[in-house]
């Protein structure tokens, strides 16, 4: 993962928690990011009118314009570190996997909702937890079909941090299914934007 994708998660975080104004400092520390690169980020965002820029601070204007210009850049599939075919059913494996879910798993147990039939399970794994993974994985029944359960391993401490029950952040799920192929997708994207509108892109 980037650097960049700790400044997105940051913003729209503070988006949810209907945050308004922040301040570069603040990104940055939270992010454990150089000044520069906070200000490189928000003068792209300035210019596509996401926010509007002050003297030490900065207001968001359009917070669809920040999640979708994050979404399209998203590659989840690029991230996966390990693939595997595992003999379970898909709730069986969220239940058991003690690791940060993402995409339609993350969104199923935070909405209690199912747009859409799916059959693959994405998660987050820090990387200090790889031995504890192998620990978990090693009496799951293997399976002989397509891959079911697919993992990241990672060293993001911010992705970390701001997740929540073994599942990742609101804006960290929305990222991961807008850039996986498939119809269900589709329908997990509309789900999550009409839970949250703030992300939604409208005309006045």
């Amino acid at each position: 993962m980037k650097k960049t994708d700790r400044i997105y998660r940051e913003i729209l975080n503070g988006v949810l928690e209907k945050k308004e104004y922040f301040t570069q400092l603040e990104l940055s520390k939270k992010c454990k990011v150089s000044i520069s690169l906070v200000n490189k980020v928000l003068k792209k965002f300035e210019t596509s009118g996401a926010v509007e820029i002050f003297p030490m601070r900065f207001k968001i204007i359009d917070s669809s314009k920040i999640i979708f210009d994050w979404a399209t850049k998203r590659n989840l599939q690029k991230d996966i570190s390990e693939k595997y075919s595992i003999d379970m059913s898909i709730l069986e494996i969220e239940k058991s996997l003690p690791f940060i879910l993402t995409a339609y798993s993350a969104w199923r147990i935070l909405n209690k909702t199912i747009p859409f039939e799916y059959s693959k399970v994405y998660a987050y794994v820090p990387k200090k937890d790889r031995d504890l993974f192998q620990i978990w994985l090693q009496d799951k029944p293997k399976g002989r079909g397509r891959d079911n359960l697919f993992i990241i391993f990672t060293d993001d401490e911010h992705l970390i941090k701001n997740s929540n029950k073994k599942v990742a952040p609101i804006p960290q799920i929305f990222v991961d299914i807008y850039s996986l192929s498939g119809i269900e997708s589709k329908y997990f994207i509309n789900e999550i934007l009409e839970s949250y509108p703030k992300f939604k892109i409208t005309v006045e």
